[in-house]
């Protein structure tokens, strides 16, 4: 029996809304050394994103973490095989924030029996204890809290965070950093400050938030504060701040970075993938490097041919003027 595909939506196709569907990766018995490089190369795959569950898995030098857990452990292992892995495959789930869709009381059993590291702000730790059966992952010591400074997942990726306003406990963007290569994610996040681009800059591929279009919100039959929440600076990001927020991070990134933008978390009553063409097509340079996400379905790996050393050395050194100018 042949594997399920990956639906990929890329939305510089040509006719409307272009879905193509992307077989799975195969891999060689001998790989290349040019296929060895780029299995060095971080990677992402975005299990499903949307207001029913979130889940991306970072894949790098042959370790594996989920950003957000948002769906149950038999949902994620479907997924997970869909890309070539199994949750014995994950070291480490790092979240976001403890919203359901972020995270599910199911996985304490499966990250204890399988020793997966959990990764969350000192911010959110109250919320951790709301959870039912969190002291087991404290009594098998898999508890892993940070603070504002950056921190080591594994040897060769460091992990930097920044904290965004969202509901009353907030939310944490991450940056995932090799020696050559980034990572970018941040959702749930009623707008896109300053700090937060300047974090961003020189990500090679960026995930990022693009939950509703203000028309449809506006006029909704959800109930008026459930409106007026996600419109406020502490609920979600538009198609429009979205983008805005994008072109910022782009304008302090060089060499074209990010050579990815990633969609998360579409509205499935409040957006619909025809608002976001629309709007991201307003600047052509990034709807060219977009991939929307859905929540029934994962993406295909996506990653970026890693930059020469000279223009990384460069992209480094632009990073550190644009934060101590910040």
């Amino acid at each position: 029996m042949s594997r399920p595909q990956a639906l990929q939506m890329d939305l510089f196709a040509q006719a409307g809304v272009g879905v193509r569907v992307v077989r799975p990766e195969i891999g060689s018995a001998i790989p290349t050394p040019r296929a060895a490089a780029r299995a060095e190369t971080p990677r992402v795959c975005v299990l499903g994103s949307g207001s029913g569950g979130n889940s991306t898995v970072l894949n790098h030098a042959g370790r594996s973490l989920l950003i957000d857990a948002g769906f149950g452990p038999r949902t994620t292992t479907q997924r997970l095989a869909q890309a070539g892995l199994t949750l014995s495959d994950l070291s480490a789930i790092c979240l976001t924030h403890f919203d359901t869709d972020h995270f599910r009381k199911t996985w304490i059993r499966p990250m204890v029996d399988l020793g997966i590291t959990l990764y969350c702000h000192h911010w959110h730790l109250p919320d951790l204890r709301k959870v039912q059966n969190n002291q087991q992952l404290f009594d098998a010591g898999l508890v892993e809290p940070f603070d504002d400074k950056p921190f080591e997942v594994w040897d060769g990726l460091e992990a930097s965070t920044v904290r965004l306003q969202h509901d009353r406990q907030g939310t944490i963007g991450y940056r995932f950093d090799t020696r050559d290569f980034a990572v970018g994610l941040a959702t749930d996040l009623g707008h896109a400050p300053e700090h937060l681009c300047v974090h961003m800059a020189g990500v090679d591929v960026l995930c990022i938030e693009s939950n509703y279009d203000e028309h449809m919100t506006v006029n909704s039959p959800r109930p008026a504060w459930v409106n007026r929440r996600n419109l406020s600076d502490s609920g979600h990001l538009s198609n429009e701040q979205s983008l805005a927020a994008v072109q910022r991070i782009a304008e302090l990134s060089p060499h074209g970075n990010p050579r990815r933008v990633v969609l998360l978390h579409r509205s499935s009553q409040c957006n619909h993938p025809m608002k976001v063409q629309r709007c991201f097509e307003t600047d052509p340079a990034i709807a060219k490097r977009v991939t929307l996400t859905d929540q029934r379905r994962r993406t295909r790996w996506i990653t970026a041919p890693p930059l020469r050393a000279v223009r990384r050395r460069q992209q480094t050194l632009a990073r550190v003027r644009v934060r101590e100018s910040a």
